[in-house]
């Protein structure tokens, strides 16, 4: 009897310590930006693209506290449910496909994401002719996932410029899991066991803010053992850079202007190298990732614990990218489709 009760003792101050680091987490907010609901759902139009977001959303917590609405085509809206008719005669249409970056993530009003903002300037700029920005872009999407983007997804709402916007991050193939049953990514295979994707264990364990200062711990150990890196490391050219090659020459197929944009990323930039081969094959790019050093960290970052860009950072890129587009590509779509009808 003597051994039971200590080992309920024992039992009570591991549950008493518990809850009280999660009541420390909580006030901490290190974990908030990575609690979210269930926003996503399979997606079976092509084998390269496992998730989307779920169309139609109103108000709903996504990854880094952004409070989103979606369209009826499931992309990050202004509005809930709106839709799309035919393109208008005046009418230029540019859709961005690209990961967390594009998505907005830690960014709570959509109306401070980078691709609203390049709406607005490039109307403001062209009265002449109404531009629509549509983003496609998703949290944890790859190079493959955007350009699958392009050929199954893009071509419903007729664009006349297609970007891929990316960070050094989205050419690790492996950075995209799937979706389990109720809407939420993960990165196991199996829908089975107390830890599968479908889990009701692992479901309960996404909103326990102590499991991610937990996995974010063991991250960082194993990163230390594997002898990587935490600063400004240039990634060379990988072997899935043959997606961008997939996303220009598919465009240019379709009559498309591609656009290629280069993300400033706080602890990763492109390499000479990888600029030069972009030149070197003549895919067009804009090259933004200069833009990181523009701001101290804490300012370029959304929140004290979350890396991705702050609203700040999202407006110089509107800008950039609005006087990049705005001296030619969309009036020169836009005169190439009035010359198409001739």
């Amino acid at each position: 009897m003597r051994y039971v009760k200590k080992l309920f003792f024992v039992l009570w101050v591991l549950l008493a310590t518990a809850v009280l680091l999660e009541v420390g987490v909580r006030l901490w907010g290190y974990s908030a930006h990575y609690i979210y609901e269930p926003i996503y759902r399979p997606y079976d139009g092509s084998a390269d693209i496992p998730y989307v977001h779920r169309p139609n959303l109103h108000n709903a917590r996504a990854r880094g506290g952004a409070v989103i609405n979606t369209d009826s085509l499931g992309l990050r809206s202004l509005a809930s449910g709106t839709t799309y008719g035919p393109k208008g005669q005046n009418e230029c249409r540019i859709a961005i496909t690209g990961d967390s970056v594009t998505f907005g993530e830690g960014i709570t009003r959509t109306a401070d994401v980078y691709p609203v903002v390049l709406e607005r300037i490039l109307n403001r700029r062209r009265p002449e002719e109404r531009v629509r920005v549509f983003n496609y872009a998703v949290s944890a999407y790859s190079v493959r996932q955007m350009a699958a983007t392009l050929r199954h997804r893009m071509l419903a709402i007729d664009p006349d410029v297609v970007i891929m916007a990316v960070i050094p991050a989205d050419f690790d193939l492996s950075r995209t899991g799937t979706v389990d049953r109720w809407g939420y990514t993960a990165h196991t295979g199996t829908s089975t066991g107390l830890a599968g994707r479908d889990s009701l264990f692992k479901r309960l364990l996404r909103q326990v803010h102590l499991t991610y200062v937990l996995r974010d711990i063991l991250r960082q150990h194993r990163s230390r053992r594997a002898g990587d890196s935490t600063g400004q490391a240039a990634i060379a050219v990988p072997s899935s850079f043959d997606y961008l090659r997939e996303f220009t020459s598919f465009a240019r197929s379709r009559h498309l202007s591609p656009l290629i944009v280069l993300l400033p990323s706080l602890h990763q930039s492109f390499s000479p190298a990888f600029v030069k081969r972009l030149r070197q094959d003549r895919i067009p790019f804009l090259d933004l990732g200069f833009v990181v050093h523009e701001f101290a960290p804490e300012r370029f970052m959304a929140s004290r614990f979350d890396a991705h860009p702050s609203a700040a950072v999202h407006a110089r890129i509107a800008r950039l990218l609005a006087d990049h587009l705005s001296g030619s590509v969309c009036g020169a779509a836009t005169a190439r489709r009035a010359a198409d009808r001739r």
